[in-house]
């Protein structure tokens, strides 16, 4: 463990107080970097100062204003505006108009308005007369404003020099002082409530569900997240709903599990108690010895066949179908083919017309055996005279698979169950034959590959089995298959 790790184990930090830190942090940072950034710029520009003087650069424009007049105060002008970047100078009449015609900053023509023409229109600033005017040699400031007298006429050709090498109003803010304080204790008091807000706004529902996933850790499969949270439209909103799909898929697992297995040992119980007895009878090697031998083959081959089945149930509902292109219609063709064989057996038909062919994504194995085991009970039940139905179409959002027998039916009551594990129809006398997981193996095929399958009787008699399988799976394997029809 690093260092930085253990400290943080010793001293952990809640959400506030980790998003309080940080944001000051990231404040801080900012601030001292903007600091720096200013003085290294203001400092730069007082170093770009070096060598000029006021004194020296009001000596300058005088001589030059005296020697060649406006035109050559202008060029003079013209030259200090291009070579001192660090210094601004503005040559204004006393109607604030400038030499070059440069806009004057606002702060700069507000002072000189309210305060500089004033004196200067009362002969206060810039006569000679009045002594106002600096001695060669003489000691100048940047900010005294100095005269410029153009020859050939009194006050009314006299001009007025201004210096701008920086401004330095906005440099008093930074020094430490009670406003500076009291600043820094505002923003203390706004941004503390503002990260505890925010930090309850998201420690609350993560509260809430952690709590859930203990309770459903802890076996409390209905356990819901709070449907206040459920309904937020954010992210932690998302959270709850993915938390609450999770919950509900994991509770129907668990119940079909329970169920699944109630009703494997109840299946069990009856073959296993036929093989005990057969072992009992077996033992007295009576006459009836070679009886129980086969009985006792029959049940094992029946139990082989339960396991066997209740695994590739188990398996449907736990593994996605490894996909591939097929053409349906030639799978259902297939395995018409093949059912008629049995149908033939009892005298009954199977009318099928062979559509064009249908790409389709899927596996062909699964999805054959789901078609095959409703396509074999039908057979099983239809009345020789009526034969069995196969339609199979298409349209733009799904393909329906259509069988429909000439049987009996079932009772209304049992359709809601029929596709359930082990279950079975008990209509008219006896007990029906097989372990009852034929059409549930198919139900999960079905799914494993986004369909559905509904049962209903249909008039005047007979089942209606209906197989709808998404289309977009369809149109997915037509990318990939070329026209399988033309194949053959």
């Amino acid at each position: 463990m690093t260092p930085w790790r253990r400290v943080r184990a010793l001293f952990p930090l809640p959400l506030f107080w980790r998003n309080f830190l940080t944001f000051w942090l990231g404040a801080a940072a900012i601030v001292g970097i903007g600091m720096a950034l200013t003085a290294a710029v203001a400092w730069y520009r007082f170093d770009a100062l070096d060598g000029l003087s006021p004194a020296a650069l009001t000596e300058d424009a005088r001589e030059a204003a005296a020697t060649h007049g406006r035109p050559g105060l202008v060029r003079w002008l013209r030259a200090m505006d291009s070579h001192a970047s660090a210094l601004n100078i503005y040559i204004v009449d006393d109607h604030l108009n400038e030499l070059l015609g440069r806009p004057l900053p606002a702060r700069l023509r507000n002072h000189l308005s309210e305060r500089l023409v004033p004196m200067w229109h009362a002969g206060q600033l810039g006569h000679p007369d009045r002594g106002h005017v600096p001695r060669p040699g003489a000691r100048v400031s940047w900010w005294d404003p100095q005269p410029i007298a153009l020859p050939g006429g009194p006050q009314g050709t006299e001009l007025l020099m201004l210096f701008l090498p920086f401004d330095s109003s906005r440099w008093e803010v930074l020094h430490l002082s009670p406003v500076a304080l009291a600043f820094g204790l505002f923003a203390l008091a706004v941004s503390a409530p503002l990260c505890w807000a925010l930090t309850r706004h998201v420690t609350g529902p993560t509260r809430r569900l952690r709590e859930a996933t203990q309770a459903l850790a802890a076996g409390n499969l209905a356990t819901r997240t709070p449907p206040s949270l459920a309904r937020r439209a954010d992210e932690l909103g998302q959270l709850a709903r993915d938390f609450d799909a999770m919950a509900g898929r994991l509770q129907r697992l668990m119940d079909w599990r329970e169920q699944l297995l109630r009703n494997i040992a109840h299946e069990l119980r009856s073959p296993l108690g036929r093989l005990r007895l057969s072992l009992e009878l077996a033992r007295r090697r009576d006459a009836t010895l070679a009886l129980q031998f086969d009985r006792i083959e029959r049940e094992t081959e029946r139990l082989d066949a339960l396991v066997e089945r209740t695994l590739q149930l188990a398996r449907l509902h736990a593994v996605e179908p490894v996909r591939s292109a097929i053409d349906l219609t030639e799978l259902v063709d297939v395995i018409v083919a093949d059912a008629r064989f049995e149908a033939a057996g009892r005298g009954a038909a199977i009318d099928w017309a062979a559509p064009a062919a249908l790409p389709f994504d899927a596996d062909g194995a699964a999805l054959g055996s789901a078609i095959e085991n409703i396509l074999r009970n039908a057979v099983r039940y239809t009345d020789p005279a009526a034969p069995v139905t196969v339609t199979l179409a298409a349209d733009a959002d799904a393909v329906r698979l259509d069988i429909v027998d000439g049987g009996p039916g079932v009772p209304e009551a049992a359709l809601p169950s029929l596709f359930e594990p082990f279950f079975r129809v008990r209509n008219g006398a006896g007990h029906p034959a097989g372990a009852g997981l034929g059409l549930s193996i198919a139900q999960a095929a079905i799914a494993a590959h986004g369909g559905t399958v509904t049962a209903h009787n249909a008039a005047p008699h007979g089942l209606a089995v209906r197989i709808c399988l998404p289309r977009h799976a369809a149109q997915a394997a037509e990318d990939t298959v070329v026209d399988l029809a033309a194949l053959h």
